[in-house]
């Protein structure tokens, strides 16, 4: 390879890497600066050497490059990442020019590589830059479009300049035929004069705006909406409105429905302005795994935490301690099974209060079922759940006065009862007293006589506790409980009173003790009430009289039965006799089967009624959870 002497000195000096090639493409001539660059001698990259100096993914697109290039006689930039001396490769520009002899023929090529590994870098970053803004803007897009009411931004003259898709499919509508000043086609006639007139007032003197009217939806039908707006002005001081549209056609309705009186109307309204004040506009949205990323002002100014301290796992923050570890559980189970359930938790108010909410959400799924996003609202439940606690406290009053009623109904046999132990202690007295006369001592007599006595004293109380026990007004009392025990302490309250009415009582309680967890005396009310039915069908009854009480173990649940050989219950009335005030009886009320119901289902478990196998009479069961700590008894 043959060089001017005279240019050698420069081309070493220039700071860029230098190459020549022959006509064909043959590389004979890398200057100094090359060379350094690639660590390797002239001899190893001339020729077609130099290919190996590219990245193999770039190879094939280099080399076309270059053959397209040495064909149309035409230079052209070409990117490709070279290998630097330490082995890294860098991005590189290669630029070339022919040398053409006076017909036109490339006699060489000059060239130059420059290195653009930092450009190269910066581009990239911006790319990514762009792609995660993009991505944000849809996210933002998808959030609104997602949210469960009719999502609007206005400008400050009130004309609208964005709806969301849920506004676009109530419409029935393109976009064009609603923005500006189109949503007013869809307002009901009547309401657009005062509508327009808040609005406008409100545009011009307020920084919010509050006010309900109809819209009619794409079948043509208008329903009934409550609006809500903010003005926000941005750091360019640009103001717009931003709103949604919430449906409250079925509260509307029953505000109409209670026009007909005053008072009825003051508490409609009242009841209405209530709800409309609750409406469930705190939104969500969380990562697949469950993290939060996103909540609105709404949420942000109730619970009045900053939004770095929440985001994540942090929202856990917001619930009542007593709360946190169920909603952990709820919310990574409602996650790993991707199927969306209302979860109820008492959430921290900004001034220290802590309200009942009940948090829904729903999965958004991609093609293949996969969770993309999780989006939720938080609806205000707190006076639903006074009135819960009101009710079952109402349940609570009424089933004492059940078991007083029936405790009265079973006086003479209770009195009976008691009146056994006290005659018995009597009569062991007198013999006591008779074995202890001078002339006629016996103490081994006195003493047994005593013992008597101590006996049926015992007996006695503990009649009389059952009796106190039943007829107390106290409050549910969830213990671990020997089921056998409080079952045989209501047959032996009930002994004088099957015995009066001739029923013969069979048991079958098996020999290991069951225990369950629950409150004593209630579950000896449901026993009670159930046993007294079963008595009560059997009063006109021309067969044998038996009730047959049996106490089973089954899958980690105790079973209870009572069945009767009275008149049974038809069998069109199975399913309505729990109904509250529904009742078989000529003079019953219908609230004894209800309260035990009631019972059962806050222990946990569930009761019905069936026919008993001979088609004689009916069968009573009912279950309840096992205590977990006897699995080994």
């Amino acid at each position: 390879m043959e060089r001017e002497p005279e240019t050698d000195p420069i081309i070493d000096l220039i700071p860029a890497m230098v190459w020549s090639a022959t006509s064909e493409g043959m590389l004979d001539f890398a200057n100094q600066h090359f060379l350094e660059f690639i660590g390797a001698p002239l001899e190893e990259i001339s020729g077609e050497g130099f290919y190996k100096l590219f990245h193999p993914d770039d190879t094939a697109h280099l080399a076309s490059e270059w053959h397209a290039i040495m064909a149309s006689k035409t230079a052209r930039e070409v990117v490709g990442r070279l290998k630097r001396a330490d082995g890294q490769y860098r991005w590189c520009t290669l630029r070339q020019k022919p040398r053409l002899d006076a017909e036109g023929n490339v006699t060489r090529w000059y060239g130059v590589v420059l290195d653009i590994e930092d450009r190269k870098e910066a581009e990239n970053a911006l790319k990514k830059t762009k792609t995660a803004l993009a991505a944000s803007e849809e996210n933002l897009s998808l959030i609104i479009n997602s949210l469960p009411v009719l999502v609007w931004s206005a400008r400050p003259d009130g004309s609208a300049d964005f709806v969301n898709k849920r506004w676009l499919d109530y419409a029935g509508r393109p976009a064009d035929q609603i923005l500006e000043w189109g949503f007013l086609d869809l307002y009901h006639p009547d309401d657009i004069p005062s509508m327009v007139d808040i609005w406008k007032r409100d545009l011009e003197h307020s920084d919010h705006t509050v006010l309900k009217g109809r819209i009619r939806g794409a079948d043509g039908n208008y329903r009934w909406f409550y609006f809500a707006g903010r003005k926000l002005v941005d750091a360019n001081g640009i103001v717009r409105w931003f709103g949604c549209n919430i449906d409250i056609e079925d509260l509307q309705r029953a505000e109409i429905a209670l026009r007909d009186s005053e008072a009825a109307l003051r508490e409609s309204e009242h009841k209405l302005n209530l709800i409309i004040n609750t409406i469930p506009a705190m939104a969500w949205s969380c990562a697949p795994d469950g993290r939060l990323e996103y909540f609105n002002r709404n949420l942000i100014d109730y619970v009045g935490l900053p939004f770095d301290e929440i985001v994540g796992f942090g929202f856990y923050r917001m619930f009542h301690p007593d709360d946190v570890e169920p909603m952990r559980a709820a919310w990574d189970e409602i996650v790993a099974s991707k199927i969306s359930r209302p979860v109820d938790a008492r959430i921290r108010r900004a001034d220290g209060e802590y309200r009942w909410f009940n948090l829904r959400q729903s999965p958004l799924l991609d093609a293949d079922g996969n969770v993309v996003r999780w989006y939720g609202v938080v609806v205000d439940i707190e006076d639903r759940k006074r009135a819960e606690e009101s009710l079952r406290q109402s349940q609570s009053d009424l089933a004492h006065v059940t078991r007083m009623t029936a405790t009265g109904e079973l006086a003479v046999s209770i009195a009976h009862e008691v009146n056994q132990p006290l005659m018995a202690i009597v009569t062991s007295a007198g013999t006591c007293l008779r074995w202890l006369q001078p002339g006629h001592t016996d103490l081994e007599q006195a003493r047994m006589a005593a013992e008597r006595v101590v006996r049926d004293g015992h007996r006695a109380g503990d009649i009389i506790t059952s009796i106190r026990a039943m007829a107390q007004k106290s409050p549910a009392r969830m213990e671990q409980t020997d089921l056998q025990d409080a079952l045989h302490e209501v047959l032996s309250l009930l002994t004088g009173e099957l015995q009066r009415r001739e029923i013969e009582v069979g048991l079958d309680m098996g020999e290991m003790p069951i225990e369950v967890v629950g409150d004593r005396t209630q579950l000896q009310q449901v026993v009670l009430n159930l046993v007294m039915n079963s008595a009560e069908a059997m009063t006109a009854s021309p067969r044998a009289k038996r009730i047959a009480i049996r106490c089973a173990v089954q899958n980690e649940r105790v079973i209870v039965s009572i069945s009767d050989t009275g008149r049974g219950v038809p069998v069109g009335e199975l399913d309505r006799i729990f109904e509250a005030f529904y009742s078989t009886k000529a003079d019953g009320i219908g609230m004894g089967l209800s309260i035990c119901r009631s019972i059962v289902e806050a222990h946990g478990g569930r009761i019905w009624a069936s026919e008993a196998e001979n088609e004689q009479g009916a069968v009573f069961s009912f279950t309840l959870p096992r205590a977990e700590d006897t699995g080994a008894l």
